[in-house]
């Protein structure tokens, strides 16, 4: 074998023993990393006044979700959207007082999570998510907000761009998951390596409902600079709160729900 051939020969082996194999290894397990999915499975009881509801998606998978329906017929109601380490379940606790306050609730859940069927993905979370949405609207004709936490808000931009809320809220949202893996491993060229890049900067744009923004300025899992971005590329009016010292997980100890029915109801349309 010639010199030449055995040097081709160690390039070749370098760049898959240091490329190829690492960056494959990289686009075919992200999803573990994006969709943590939580063991176990959503309660198939009623809990605190929500009832268990089996949502069936245009491709055919079941979605475990919980719904409260408003104090009134005609009430608005509000599509709640959780984190990716989590589940439906996780976030009755904080649905309870969007429902003490006379909203209809409906807790959202994504394939692969809570005993749902499927498999995690962008596109898999948008059509849950419009399932989700157009279940609340064969209800009746009354107004629907969208609140988002985190990963949630993903998901939850891309159904208020193609329908019609009449107001969002969005906590601890991220620019994109691909500024996320930026932010964390800036040197490595992800942009073709993403499978679920999640780009609420390009979406948020398309939303005419008023829109609120709020972020932890000690958030280290999605930097607050993420969250005030997303405010300057959403349409006029939005509101944007900053929480002093607070961070991604504990975002909710600060009061967020407060601050989104404080939101929703001042945005509510005149009956």
């Amino acid at each position: 074998m010639s010199l030449s051939r055995k040097i081709t020969l160690l390039i070749v082996a370098l760049v898959m023993l240091f490329v190829v194999i690492p960056f494959t290894g990289i686009y075919f397990a992200q999803g573990a990393f994006v969709f943590p999915v939580p063991s176990g499975e959503n309660p198939r009881a009623a809990v605190a006044g929500f009832e268990p509801l089996t949502l069936t998606t245009p491709d055919g998978e079941t979605l475990r979700t919980f719904y409260h329906p408003p104090a009134e017929p005609g009430a608005a109601r509000i599509l709640l959207f959780h984190g990716n380490a989590e589940t439906a379940a996780a976030q009755i606790p904080r649905a309870s007082s969007l429902a003490n306050a006379g909203f209809g609730v409906l807790i959202a859940e994504y394939r692969g999570y809570g005993g749902s069927t499927g498999t995690p993905s962008e596109a898999g979370l948008i059509t849950d998510g419009l399932t989700a949405y157009d279940y609340l609207r064969a209800q009746g004709e009354g107004p629907i907000g969208i609140l988002a936490y985190s990963l949630g808000t993903g998901a939850a931009l891309p159904v208020a761009a193609a329908r019609d809320p009449f107001a969002m809220v969005l906590e601890a949202p991220p620019t994109s998951l691909l500024d996320i893996a930026r932010y964390r491993v800036g040197w490595v060229p992800l942009d073709f390596l993403m499978r679920h890049p999640f780009h609420n900067d390009k979406v948020i744009p398309e939303v005419d409902a008023p829109v609120l923004i709020i972020h932890g300025d000690e958030d280290r899992v999605i930097p607050v600079e993420q969250g005030r971005r997303l405010a300057t590329l959403a349409g006029p009016g939005t509101a944007y709160i900053e929480i002093k010292g607070a961070g991604h997980n504990d975002l909710a100890q600060f009061g967020t729900t407060a601050m989104a029915l404080s939101f929703f109801k001042k945005n509510l349309p005149a009956e």
